[in-house]
């Protein structure tokens, strides 16, 4: 059983108190969010709904992937086509997509959240050494939101005050202003969190540190990120785990390896009805194919992203333990007696007619969950890994190959690849070898499916080149996409609207 943050009843409903948008009138929010927690249990309740709603980006919803991982050199659609603008960069992703439309309201649904908390603090009696960690927590959170949404639609509306009624009026802050107010929150966060807590979940130092240190990448500011990430290498409470694999195990969420972890349960009072619904995401349609049927081992086929030629091209599995989290053709078998072909024994292989079809695409199963109760169970319990230190030692190989220190960020990169290295196999590189392409590489490697692959294309300015060359749905993206639509139906809502992002 894990020791983790607990969603109360009392927290859910603080978080209907809550506007769900900036731009969007709720009744409840006519009353002053500010003056509900004006004691501790109260302000603690909040922040509890604040966790809570970090898992419609983390694990309850596809909106999120499709604006993270679709389109990009490592992902395309499975069998299951839905949705498919974000993949294909055609003229459906507009401003009336509905996943711009979601990323846009919930995070600044979690924002107003944060602000509630981050307003309301300062008049709650307590300790102020809690005061100040549950202020780091939000401010974490807070940064956090407004890192999807900067990095998505380029200047967005900087609220850092609970919205409270309808607002007709607003403007975009520049890219500069945002990050700026997300430097601040990320400080304070760092300087007011224990690097540890006895309950799992809680956003510690190491979050704040690493979620900065991304930040730093981004503004091009080497040192800094350099920096920050050694300080999380360095931390006593992180250490990778020996087995890759081993880190997404579902026994095995409780690692030293995870920074930040939105968390989930087997526990509808706590999780909620939806719960984790990431396994379904990268399942191939094994049970589509005569002579198979569903079964917990291979999870239930939603089949929405497969990997591209490309990203399956990167592993070499004579050397590479990593393809040890992929399901592949190989290690399917005839399962279902009713509908088996003509021929063909339960427990044959699968016909090789159907390998590298789009029904049988290699299946990521960092996410897999055998623990759901049935095979057709949505509901997954796992927690859902936001950032994790193998993510981090590439943060600190990347951030001092940018500025000339080769041998210093080859150090840092071979400590990954030696954990992934099958046994006897010498998987180091040496540092005149190192560049942008090599660690976006490894980090479509490392980090394959855990949703920051459109952050580090854009990032690195290589999103128009990697995607041309490597994905045959996104022939169509133009310079215009790096920044999403902004929703039009925030627009509308505005009595003075704001500018829409370019060729949109």
């Amino acid at each position: 059983m894990k020791t983790k943050v607990y969603i109360s009843i009392i927290a859910l409903l603080s978080c209907l108190a809550c506007s769900e948008g900036f731009l969007e009138e709720n009744p409840r929010s006519v009353l002053n969010p500010v003056g509900f927690y004006t004691e501790e249990a109260g302000l603690r309740a909040g922040l509890n709904a604040v966790y809570a709603n970090l898992r419609p980006l983390y694990g309850e919803r596809e909106e999120p992937f499709r604006m993270s991982i679709f389109g990009t050199d490592l992902f395309t659609h499975g069998k299951a086509q839905i949705s498919l603008s974000f993949n294909n960069y055609d003229v459906d992703l507009n401003p009336f997509a509905g996943e711009v439309s979601f990323l846009w309201s919930t995070c600044y649904k979690i924002i107003n959240l944060t602000n509630t908390i981050i307003a309301s603090a300062p008049g709650v009696e307590m300790n102020e050494t809690q005061r100040q960690r549950m202020l780091g927590e939000a401010k974490f959170i807070r940064a956090l939101s407004y890192y999807w949404l900067v990095q998505q639609f380029g200047d967005v509306p900087l609220r850092l005050e609970p919205t409270i009624g309808l607002i007709l009026e607003t403007s975009r802050a520049p890219e500069s202003e945002v990050y700026r107010a997300m430097i601040e929150d990320l400080d304070y966060a760092i300087k007011h969190l224990e690097p540890n807590y006895p309950q799992w979940g809680s956003v510690r130092k190491g979050a704040a540190q690493h979620l900065l240190a991304k930040v730093y990448l981004v503004l091009e500011d080497w040192q800094k990120a350099a920096d920050l990430a050694i300080a999380v290498i360095n931390d006593p409470n992180y250490t990778l785990e020996e087995n890759f694999s081993r880190i997404f195990h579902h026994e095995n969420q409780i690692n030293p390896e995870v920074i930040f972890s939105v968390q989930y349960e087997n526990d509808f009072t706590n999780s909620g009805t939806t719960g984790n619904r990431t396994h379904l995401m990268f399942t191939n349609s094994y049970s589509d194919i005569p002579g198979m049927e569903r079964v917990l081992q291979w999870g239930r086929p939603w089949t929405r992203y497969a990997p591209t030629q490309y990203l399956m091209s990167l592993y070499d599995d004579e050397k590479d333990a990593r393809t040890d989290i992929w399901r592949t053709f190989d290690d399917f078998y005839y399962n279902n007696a009713a509908t088996l072909p003509q021929g063909k024994n339960l427990g044959d292989p699968v016909d090789e007619s159907w390998r590298n079809t789009i029904e049988f695409h290699p299946a990521l199963i960092k996410y897999w969950d055998p623990s759901r109760a049935s095979v057709n169970d949505e509901r997954g319990n796992k927690d859902f890994i936001v950032f994790r230190l193998g993510e981090t030692y590439l943060i600190a190989a990347e951030a001092l190959m940018m500025q000339g220190k080769t041998a210093e960020a080859a150090a840092y990169f071979n400590v990954l690849r030696q954990r992934a290295a099958r046994p006897g196999v010498d998987f180091s590189i040496g540092e005149g070898e190192l560049d942008i392409d090599l660690i976006l590489d490894e980090r479509g490697r490392e980090l394959a499916g855990e949703m920051h692959r459109w952050f580090d294309l854009k990032r690195t300015g290589k999103a128009l080149e990697r995607i041309k060359a490597y994905s045959q749905q996104g022939q169509n993206i133009q310079p215009h996409h790096l920044l999403r639509p902004l929703p039009q139906n925030e627009i509308d809502l505005l009595a003075v609207p704001i500018d829409q992002n370019p060729d949109y």
